[in-house]
């Protein structure tokens, strides 16, 4: 079982390519892999700096949750707090 400060610590591993708010009960993640528009309004998209170390992360919020769901934005529920996790470019 994953404690909210395991999970802080795990996240935090991730360095830029984590955003990560904490509230109450909710710990939100948005992977940082959007940068903004260019001067044609085009896309700029933000190659992580470690996609295997994401991945990697999202596989063992996978495996620890007592529950998962969600399409969109996935939802980890542990004890006592839940991980949202998106990312940047779903806010296009």
């Amino acid at each position: 079982m994953m404690t909210r400060e395991m999970v802080m610590e795990l996240l935090a591993t991730a360095g830029e390519d984590l955003m990560v708010s904490e509230y109450d009960d909710e710990i939100s993640v948005t992977v940082y892999n959007f940068e903004g528009f260019d001067e044609d309004w085009s896309e700029i998209i933000r190659e992580l700096d470690d996609e295997v170390l994401v991945d990697t992360i999202y596989g063992i919020l996978s495996i620890k949750a007592r529950r998962v769901e969600g399409d969109f934005y996935r939802y980890f529920h542990f004890d006592g707090f839940t991980v949202c996790w998106g990312y940047a470019s779903f806010d296009i």
